[in-house]
Formats: C-alpha cells, sequence, structure tokens
C-alpha cells in the first residue's frame, strides 16, 4: 500500500496569521511581566512607620464624641491618619498576636479607644495619664482602634 501526503504549502495568509499571534503571545506576556514586577514592587515598599508622620492632637473622649455623632465624618477626618489620643489607661491586655493592647477611658464605659501598641513588651499602669500616637483604622463596637501605637 502506498499512501501519498498531499503536499501542504503555508499560504501569504496562514503567514501573517501566525505573526500577528505571536505579536500577541509577546505583547500579553510583557504585559504580564510588568504586573508582576509592579505587585512585587509595591509589595516590598517600607511600612509607614507613626513616628515620621505629623499627627491630629485629640484626646480620648473627644475622639469617641465625634465617632458617636457620625462615624461618616469621623472617618473623612482620622481613618487611616496618624493621631495623638491623650487620655488615661482604663485596661491593658494581650492581643491574638501576643501583641499589648491598651484601652483608654472615654466618657461611654462600653466604648473605650482600642490601641494596638507596635512594641509587644510595653507595660503601663491602669491609671496612668499617656499621649498614644497610632493610625486610626475606624469605630467598631468596642470603639475606636489604633494600630501601629506607640507612646508619645
Amino acid at each position: 500500500m502506498n499512501y501519498t501526503v498531499p503536499s501542504y504549502t503555508v499560504t501569504n495568509k496562514e503567514q501573517k496569521k501566525s505573526a500577528v499571534l505571536k505579536r500577541v503571545v509577546i505583547a500579553l506576556s510583557v504585559i504580564l511581566l510588568i504586573g508582576i514586577a509592579a505587585i512585587v514592587y509595591l509589595w516590598n515598599l517600607p511600612h509607614k512607620k507613626v513616628e515620621n508622620v505629623k499627627g491630629i492632637s485629640i484626646s480620648a473622649a473627644a475622639l469617641t464624641k465625634e465617632y458617636a455623632a457620625s462615624e461618616q465624618a469621623a472617618n473623612a477626618k482620622y481613618l487611616n491618619k496618624a493621631i495623638e489620643v491623650s487620655g488615661i489607661v482604663s485596661e491593658t491586655d494581650k492581643n491574638q498576636d501576643g501583641g499589648t493592647m491598651i484601652i483608654l477611658q472615654t466618657d461611654d464605659p462600653m466604648a473605650g479607644i482600642q490601641c494596638a501598641m507596635r512594641d509587644k513588651t510595653i507595660s503601663i499602669a491602669k491609671g496612668q495619664q499617656v499621649v498614644i500616637k497610632g493610625f486610626c483604622s475606624g469605630s467598631g463596637i468596642t470603639g475606636v482602634s489604633l494600630t501601629g501605637c506607640v507612646l508619645k
């Protein structure tokens, strides 16, 4: 049995189609690589430290009053910004990461200012007057939260 294979010639149209497909694949690959490089760059940027940012000074009582009056207005003013909160320590505790949490006393016994301290070994006595600087992360059920906090 003899089989003959028909000869196949590549037409000019198929060559152009192949060239366009190669260009599209190369372009998508370049875009993907640029996207990955941008993500890696942004991921490795140093985190903002509260010490390097000017903070808004406010008392613990005034901060909770502003959030109680209008959470939207208070978020517009304080959310993700550095604030220096002065108040009296009502409680200290450890959070789920083993870090120190300081709760500042306010007029509302159900809503304190929760300060997640950056230094896990800090020790502060209950009843002590302090100024804590941190980034405001908004209000929750138990009060206003600050993260990355340091003693001023």
